[in-house]
């Protein structure tokens, strides 16, 4: 019975090694969920867990953080206002033509954006008629129909070294519904 209980934490201390690796090798983690009352009772130096108190979500606080990076309908309105916005459109343009167009936003479509914001600054220029977007920009903000196109624009864009980049996840969508509202 020895054999087993000393078989039994050599696997409990594999297993929470192996999530600490796991922990320590992922980037872009975000959480992981721990679930095995085992390997709890072992991070939190307990010999016994209850499956209600057997689920931790141990969390790594990242500069990407997409709270961080959203922003709502009267954020865009003061940017707006103020004419301190860099608004770039995600949507294709066929979907520009279904769905209508953002005021003021510059049009590059998401399949586009990673190879245009890549381009020199007078090429850049040249096809969208605007200055190209520099890294350490902070008016820089992606828009799509909703948050889908918007937060991938906006991941392309981080790791583009456009750190201060940020998405009105609301998107295009809630842009009409709010503007409708406004004018009720």
């Amino acid at each position: 019975m020895a054999g087993f209980s000393s078989t039994s934490r050599l696997l409990q201390r594999r297993q929470l090694s192996n999530i600490l690796n796991l922990i320590k090798k992922q980037s872009n983690f975000a959480a992981v969920r721990v679930s095995t009352p085992k390997v709890l009772a072992t991070l939190h130096g307990k010999s016994s867990c209850s499956k209600a108190q057997g689920q931790k979500d141990f969390r790594r606080h990242d500069s990407n953080c997409v709270k961080r990076t959203d922003l709502n309908f009267d954020d865009i309105l003061t940017l707006l206002g103020t004419g301190n916005l860099q608004l770039i459109d995600v949507r294709e343009p066929n979907e520009l033509v279904q769905q209508g167009e953002f005021p003021s936003a510059l049009n590059i479509p998401l399949s586009c954006l990673k190879e245009s914001l890549l381009l020199k600054d007078d090429r850049f220029t040249e096809l969208f008629n605007t200055p190209k977007p520099r890294p350490h920009d902070e008016d820089i903000v992606f828009v799509g129909f909703g948050p889908i196109k918007s937060n991938t624009a906006l991941e392309i864009a981080h790791k583009m070294g456009f750190k201060k980049a940020r998405q009105y996840a609301g998107g295009f969508k809630e842009w009409m519904e709010k503007k409708e509202e406004s004018q009720i």
